[in-house]
């Protein structure tokens, strides 16, 4: 195996390492396709979504436009409608006629006679967002103030999230996910001075795909960005990646957000790829073929001072290809794919504690239903493994719960569907999902039947890494 990697090119490399994991690489030139129909979620909904009525935003002696305050309600629309927990109603001429009424108790009846749990009026007075949140359940009103905006939608969306994430928290007492981010990459041959070159970078963007911008500019394939997990109540500031600069062979670098100028994580030998850090933030694993085969590592680590000693070989198995290691909450366990038994799939191990050897005998083999299982992503609460598996011929989503031991598929379609990763309150999910020579990144979550779909424009989007939360 290991003069084989030595025949190829980087971009041959990258496909006979990861071909269970990006399908059609060797792309011709995208060309613009149609939207496919709705991606259907398969898997049977955890709770109803409660209705919720959002008031178009009023201007109390604001600055602003008409068409500014019409963004406002667009954004802070998205992030209420994909909560997962509440989903907006239509405005008919009775409910826009009650809106007009201040609440009362009279008046929170009406709105529970109209079918609605939730009224939400938001109002811009002069250059500050302020929100009435109404209940009909328990007949209350509350009001979240002092929310600044600029009068620029880019720059002013992410306190619109933090305001969604606001009303999240008032009415459910969990934290909203409207203010996280994503890491994902952008492959296309239009960056490049070499026309027929392809490259990808990695971008940034809020959780809806607003706000994105590049972070990486290396004219080189850069693919499978993943965050260093925060300090608790601190956001993400660092990332990992792998990256085919200077060598030409892929090697995993570390970098700030702020400038993407990525350092080597290691001087390891051979090709790495696949960086993912452990929740608790001292281990790095990733996949190498240092010892002749694409084996499974784990490397100590410290946010402050980079790699503690010498990477370790966590599993090997003769002639077989590992891949996409994901942690465990508890930082106890990897599940990683192997087609060691023939056929790539899902197997977990312990991770050794400091100085102890790999414990063999706690490899778990985790997904059955299908013969190609790829790029598993640990739920964040520990109860769920998603991935991406072959269903009659198509890469479909599917979700493995540990309790019961059942594999359930999530989406429906024609596309191909991969490298879902979990937001941090492990109801949301997003993924790629490929077809005709177009990648794009789609968002769902357990309790709604569709996916939809937050990117567009020119390149491939791939490989989706969600912002944790501690």
């Amino acid at each position: 195996m290991a003069t084989i990697f030595k025949k190829y090119s980087p971009l041959s490399l990258l496909l006979i390492i990861f071909s269970f994991a990006i399908p059609n690489i060797a792309h011709t030139e995208q060309q613009e396709v149609p939207d496919e129909g709705p991606i259907l979620v398969r898997l049977p909904t955890a709770s109803q979504l409660l209705p919720l009525y959002l008031n178009p935003v009023q201007s109390d002696n604001s600055r602003f436009s008409s068409t500014y305050l019409a963004q406002i309600e667009g954004v802070l629309s998205f992030d209420l409608n994909n909560n997962g927990a509440t989903q907006g109603v239509e405005r008919t001429a009775s409910r826009q006629k009650l809106a007009q009424e201040p609440f009362t108790s009279t008046s929170l009846q009406k709105w529970k006679a109209e079918s609605v749990f939730y009224i939400i009026t938001p109002t811009v007075t002069q250059e500050t967002l302020s929100t009435l949140i109404a209940s009909t359940t328990n007949a209350t009103v509350k009001k979240i103030d002092g929310i600044p905006l600029t009068g620029n939608i880019d720059e002013d969306r992410r306190h619109i999230h933090q305001l969604a994430d606001a009303i999240h928290k008032e009415l459910f007492g969990t934290e909203g996910v409207a203010s996280t981010r994503v890491l994902y990459t952008v492959r296309d041959r239009h960056n490049s001075k070499d026309p027929l070159k392809w490259t990808a970078e990695v971008w940034q963007a809020d959780y809806d795909g607003g706000n994105a911008h590049q972070i990486t500019y290396e004219n080189t394939l850069c693919v499978t960005p993943s965050y260093l997990p925060p300090k608790p109540g601190y956001g993400s500031g660092s990332f990992f990646y792998t990256s085919y600069k200077k060598t030409g062979q892929p090697k995993i670098y570390v970098a700030s957000l702020r400038d993407g100028l990525g350092t080597r994580l290691s001087t390891l030998p051979g090709n790495q790829f696949m960086p993912v850090c452990s929740p608790q933030r001292d281990l790095i694993a990733f996949i190498s073929d240092a010892a002749g085969n694409p084996d499974l590592f784990i490397q100590e680590f410290g946010p402050e001072i980079g790699t503690i000693g010498k990477a370790k070989q966590l599993f090997s198995s003769t002639r077989a290809t590992q891949g996409s290691p994901t942690f465990s909450p508890d930082g106890n366990k990897i599940a990683f794919v192997s087609n060691k038994d023939g056929v790539p799939r899902i197997y977990t191990i312990d991770v050794p504690k400091h100085g102890q050897k790999p414990n063999l005998s706690s490899i778990k083999l985790i997904t059955r239903a299908n013969r190609e299982n790829t790029s598993p992503a640990w739920s964040p609460d520990g109860t769920k493994l998603a991935y991406s598996a072959k269903a009659d011929g198509t890469r479909q989503i599917w979700v493995y719960e540990f309790a019961s031991g059942r594999e359930r598929q999530l989406t429906q379609g024609a596309s191909h569907k991969e490298n879902p990763t979990w937001a941090s309150n492990s109801l949301h999910l997003m993924f790629n999902s490929s077809e005709n020579n177009s990648s794009e990144l789609y968002l769902i979550n357990l309790n709604q039947p569709h996916a939809t779909k937050i990117t567009q424009g020119q390149g491939e989007k791939r490989f989706p890494n969600w912002e944790a939360r501690q």
